[in-house]
């Protein structure tokens, strides 16, 4: 029997918008550094999208625990720049 998907490689593979699946954690480091303002993007409607988000502040810590809940897919170079965009998303925003 086949284990079922890691949930992290499912939700980066339809937040980046990308066929087939991936399958590696290799494959998400590449995907996310490639794409790290459209992968702000996505955490940025997630968090406009969350009830537990209802300041600045709350946002960043909703950008936090995802990027910590990506772990290793997201190295701290890619982190950063995901960051940044983020954070000129909710400047916009706010």
């Amino acid at each position: 029997m086949t284990p079922p998907p890691d949930v992290r490689l499912v939700q980066l593979t339809r937040m980046l918008g990308l066929e087939p699946p991936m399958a590696t954690d290799a494959e998400a480091r590449t995907a996310v550094a490639a794409q790290p303002t459209e992968f702000a993007f996505a955490l940025f409607l997630e968090a406009a999208d969350s009830d537990d988000v209802t300041s600045v502040e709350s946002a960043l810590d909703y950008l936090e625990g995802r990027l910590s809940f990506f772990g290793a897919m997201v190295t701290s170079e890619t982190a950063d720049a995901v960051r940044a965009a983020f954070r000129a998303r909710l400047k916009a925003w706010a």
